[in-house]
């Protein structure tokens, strides 16, 4: 009879904690395909609020397309400050994507930017591979993605999470 209790027991407590980690995953899938109405031209309003641009300089559809690979006529909108030199790896970007279906497409090109900018600063270009490491943050929230490499990137984020 022991057995049978511990039994239901552990069985009753597996299922707690599948049914607690399914609605997890729900709120997370939730979260990430939530779309907002809000225009770009207010989020990056708010993001660059946050963000010292001196080291940055605005970009264009070819720079985008030079940088991420990636053509601006596929998204609703884009918004670029690259850095202005190549000895510098401040960089700001939001893409507010025509369908949540981008989102995988938006975030590999940004992590390959990423990867490209690291190896590039590896060995010699210290603080700029320290931001690139320890000081940028992508975030995706259903139709808009947040990619910013600045010392103030956590408010930066928290800028682009009110804005939408």
């Amino acid at each position: 009879m022991k057995n049978l209790s511990a039994k239901n027991y552990i069985f009753g407590a597996v299922r707690w904690v599948a049914v607690i980690a399914f609605a997890v995953v729900l709120i997370i899938f939730a979260s990430q395909n939530k779309t907002s109405k809000a225009e770009l031209k207010d989020v990056s309003a708010a993001v660059i609020k946050t963000v010292d641009v001196k080291k940055m300089q605005e970009g264009n559809d070819s720079t985008f397309k030079r940088l991420y690979g990636l053509n601006s006529a596929d998204y609703e909108g884009v918004f670029l400050y690259w850095p202005l030199s190549n000895m510098d790896a401040e960089e700001l970007l939001i893409v507010k994507l025509k369908e949540v279906s981008q989102q995988e497409q938006v975030k590999a090109a940004i992590e390959a930017r990423l990867e490209t900018q690291k190896k590039s600063f590896d060995g010699y270009g210290v603080e700029q591979y320290a931001l690139l490491t320890e000081s940028s943050t992508v975030d995706v929230q259903g139709n808009y993605i947040l990619f910013v490499v600045n010392s103030d990137h956590q408010a930066a984020d928290a800028a682009f999470k009110q804005a939408l």
